[in-house]
């Protein structure tokens, strides 16, 4: 068969890049795997409930997707960020300013995103390669950008509490509810730190129904099964100076 120089190339081309891709490209979740467990998750802080979401928990662990300048500036609450990051929660990015990457440019996402990480590397000198999207939109554009940075899974989730969008405490408790019947198979749930009645009222309510239903209330990467970091380590944290706004 013969080849002109150009058809040869492309067919290299092609064939290269394939494996480069799916190297790259970010896996997106929407449920847990392992048998048994909840994810929650807590999406837009950090805010001023954050530990009354851990308190909560009971012992349990949680993953809170951060903004950076969002219902509060993230450098802020740098002293509650550690608090959890210490204990063990997993932090991921949530882009800086809750942004829908839909609506960005290729550009205008790596901005969203380089702030973010700067911020995390400042306060805890780790760079998060966990995400969720705001809104859950994603698309092709967005998610190349996130491979090219080195991200690794993009969560989005099975069961919404639904209370960022004005649920009732009773509405959010009923979707917790299902979720402690449904025992032993997996949930990814999707919670807000920043709205009170979920810390106030939905969490104490249902946390102690997840686990008496048998539910091990984990962070994201153990329901998975997974023991790879949700973090690239990068220096240490660093003290604050006059760069820590928003």
């Amino acid at each position: 068969m013969f080849f002109t120089t150009s058809s040869l190339l492309a067919l290299l081309g092609s064939t290269l890049a394939s494996p480069v891709e799916r190297a790259t490209t970010p896996k997106v979740i929407d449920n847990c795997t392992k048998k048994g467990t909840v994810a929650l998750t807590f999406d837009d802080g950090p805010y001023k409930y954050e530990q009354d979401v851990v308190n909560a928990l009971d012992g349990g662990k949680g993953t809170f997707f951060y903004n950076g300048d969002n219902y509060d500036c993230i450098y802020d609450r740098a002293d509650d960020i550690k608090a959890l990051y210490d204990a063990g929660h997993t932090l991921g990015s949530h882009t800086w300013s809750h942004a829908d990457l839909n609506k960005l440019s290729e550009s205008e996402i790596n901005e969203e995103l380089e702030k973010i990480e700067t911020a995390f590397v400042k306060i805890l000198g780790v760079k998060p390669l966990y995400f969720r999207p705001p809104y859950g939109n994603l698309n092709d554009k967005a998610k190349k950008v996130l491979g090219e940075r080195g991200y690794k899974k993009i969560f989005l989730w099975s069961d919404d509490t639904e209370d960022a969008n004005g649920a009732s405490s009773g509405s959010s408790k009923k979707v917790l509810d299902g979720v402690a019947k449904d025992y032993p198979n997996p949930h990814l749930v999707l919670d807000h730190s920043p709205i009170k009645t979920t810390s106030q009222k939905v969490l104490p309510h249902s946390v102690p129904k997840l686990k008496a239903a048998g539910y091990s209330l984990v962070t994201v990467g153990e329901c998975l099964g997974t023991d790879e970091s949700p973090y690239k380590k990068v220096g240490s944290p660093q003290k604050k100076d006059s760069s820590w706004k928003c």
